[in-house]
């Protein structure tokens, strides 16, 4: 409570709650008033320790003064004694009377909802509603009734709690003379970043590694990000190498918070730097969470023309590697209140955060929400009793495995006062998890050479329920992609001057983030393809992805992918032939096959004809089921016997 709520209720409740006496203090002798003057003060200093020892002295000399109690559960409750406050309040609604009462209710509510005890805060709230008088404005009695319904939600939440066993990460993250908090973990969870405050001041990033045994290294300055500012809330993208962060007050900065980025090379991270009037405003920007692809950025900000105070935003990254104009995710996700804390999970459609506006246990709660298709937001749902509780709750990171959660947790020392900052792994429950996902990791080289290549990956899921995937390695050849689990997928890689890869892989079982896809791609240069030939023993290639519909020549979409890589191999050197084959298994008759076989080798020759190839560079043949490359009596061998292959030609 700011000291502000505190001048308001010490006000308030003295001079409202004339029930005992026509005037406060009326009744007690001289230096008992003067008592009460030094308490009233020391609850309007914050010193709340002061102010109830004088209380107390006051209490028991005059026991049937109810204001005398509502000034010492005001105490109370700001010392986090909720049972002495309520009883306090209890005993002051005892010895009160008339419409003043409807506020003592009020914070009876209040503090049995701190204290979690959420059905007595119902019955507190009912009261508070009962007590107005009859000419009470409409605004006071709907502020009422919204107590009432928003205690009702906390108490059906608390009546069916969900499995909650957090517990602090093992090993060298959490101290007791620091805080730690905002942790994030690498793509394959060996790997955590997190924000400590060194000594209650300064704000930095540290990292630890898992070790074989589970728990964390001691942790260590995160070097070529931290310096003599605060670095504090950041986010990473899956390959490690684009870090965004929250930073106040710095001389480069355009509003009070503002977002940074810095970005690894082979040297290490580059200096940090503002994201700009893209992102940030005069106002508040902080708590970004990036995409693993880096293509998306959420985060919170408090300029003009949102739902209310603070609100969520998206941002997508530009071809140009720029920023878009942020787009506010609109009243399903945020509220009149305070919504803040976004984690953008690695499926690419749930989002969890934390909001005050939402109907939840207390102050901020957890909540989880997911984009449909369609890209509109679901209704979110509270992740429930006790994850949520009558205190706050701030960031959430899940693993990728979608089962594991993290947050930071506060306690304070009852001795001594100290608040101590930790972070908290627990398994989260079945009905709350994002889906599964996993990565696959790429490495190209040359084939000649074996030196690492810059070539452009793409991967599309099969069932083309999302649009291609595209990126460039880097100079060490590497690519990484975290992918949704239980979905097949198309791989092409390519790069002028050499013969397209492409494969097929699945990751409905058997890939998990620790046992993700991996795989070593060396591409051929053409000149070598053509004179060595390709993997069938014609030398032809048999595509990985060019399907069809079963027993037709049309093509299915996710045909296209490699068929355009082909094209684009053929435009680019106009002296090249390509011959298409088709095949067939053994189901059928001959005849059948074989012209089922030519139509589907003609079928290709069509989509590279429509992709501006001349059709004089293309010749077709069918061989039906004559040429297998596998046992025709399995499923497994069928499937790679029905095929379509090329073979690139040099003209003579």
């Amino acid at each position: 409570m700011t000291l502000i709520r505190t001048l308001f209720f010490a006000t308030v409740l003295f001079f409202l709650s004339a029930c005992a006496t026509a005037q406060p203090g009326a009744g007690l002798k001289k230096k008992d008033q003067k008592a009460l003057t030094e308490a009233r003060s020391a609850l309007n200093l914050g010193q709340f320790n002061a102010a109830r020892d004088l209380l107390d002295g006051l209490v028991a000399r005059y026991q049937t003064e109810a204001d005398l109690y509502y000034l010492r559960a005001l105490a109370n409750r700001e010392l986090g004694d909720f049972p002495a406050a309520a009883s306090d309040l209890l005993e002051g609604i005892s010895k009160g009377e008339g419409g003043n009462l409807s506020r003592a209710y009020r914070e009876l509510g209040d503090v049995y909802a701190q204290n979690g005890q959420f059905a007595q805060a119902v019955s507190a709230y009912r009261e508070h509603l009962n007590a107005l008088p009859a000419n009470a404005r409409a605004e006071r009695k709907q502020k009422a009734e919204d107590l009432l319904a928003r205690a009702q939600t906390a108490a059906r939440l608390a009546a069916t709690p969900v499995p909650f066993a957090p517990t602090p990460v093992p090993g060298g993250i959490n101290t007791q003379e620091h805080l730690e908090y905002f942790p994030s973990l690498s793509v394959d969870g060996e790997r955590m970043i997190f924000t400590r405050r060194v000594n209650g001041q300064e704000e930095d990033f540290y990292v630890s590694q898992r070790q074989q045994d589970g728990s964390w290294s001691v942790a260590r300055p995160l070097d070529g990000v931290n310096t003599e500012f605060n670095e504090g809330a950041q986010t990473i993208t899956a390959d490690g190498k684009y870090l965004v962060f929250t930073a106040c007050d710095r001389p480069d900065g355009l509003g009070s918070c503002d977002l940074y980025f810095a970005e690894k090379d082979a040297v290490g991270w580059t200096r940090a730097q503002n994201m700009g009037p893209a992102i940030n405003t005069r106002d508040y920007e902080a708590q970004p969470s990036i995409s693993a692809d880096g293509a998306l950025l959420f985060f919170s900000s408090r300029r003009p023309g949102g739902q209310g105070n603070t609100d969520l935003y998206v941002s997508g990254r530009l071809p140009d590697n720029r920023w878009s104009a942020p787009l506010n995710l609109g009243p399903v996700i945020n509220t009149a209140g305070n919504d803040q804390y976004p984690f953008w999970a690695a499926d690419g459609k749930t989002l969890f955060f934390t909001s005050d506006g939402h109907a939840g246990l207390g102050g901020d709660d957890l909540f989880r929400s997911e984009l449909s298709p369609d890209n509109v937001w679901k209704a979110p749902a509270n992740l429930g009793f006790p994850i949520n509780t009558a205190d706050n709750e701030t960031n959430l990171f899940v693993a990728l495995g979608g089962t594991t959660a993290y947050f930071s947790k506060g306690q304070r020392d009852a001795a001594t006062g100290k608040l101590d900052v930790d972070i908290y792994q627990f398994e989260l429950p079945p009905s709350l998890r994002p889906t599964a996902a996993t990565y696959a990791e790429a490495r190209v080289t040359d084939a000649v050479t074996g030196k690492p290549l810059a070539a452009t990956v793409r991967l599309r899921p099969l069932d083309q329920s999302a649009p291609p995937l595209a990126r460039r390695t880097g100079g060490n050849g590497a690519f990484l992609a975290v992918l949704p689990a239980g979905k097949d997928y198309a791989l092409t890689v390519d790069e002028p001057g050499y013969v397209f890869y492409a494969d097929r892989f699945t990751l409905a079982d058997g890939f998990t983030q620790e046992d993700p896809y991996q795989v070593e791609i060396a591409l051929q240069p053409v000149p070598r393809m053509i004179s060595s030939g390709g993997t069938e023993a014609d030398g032809s290639t048999a595509f990985r992805n060019v399907l069809f519909a079963s027993g037709s020549a049309a093509l299915l979409p996710v045909s296209f992918d490699e068929l355009d890589r082909l094209a684009e191999l053929l435009l680019k050197a106009p002296e090249l032939h390509v011959e298409i084959a088709g095949h067939t298994d053994n189901v059928g008759g001959e005849a059948d096959n074989l012209k089922l076989s030519e139509a589907r080798a003609a079928a290709v020759k069509t989509y590279l004809v429509e992709r501006a190839v001349d059709a004089s560079r293309i010749t077709t043949r069918g061989y039906g089921k004559s040429q297998p490359v596998a046992d025709n009596e399995t499923e497994a061998g069928r499937a790679k016997n029905r095929r379509t292959t090329f073979r690139l030609v040099a003209p003579k």
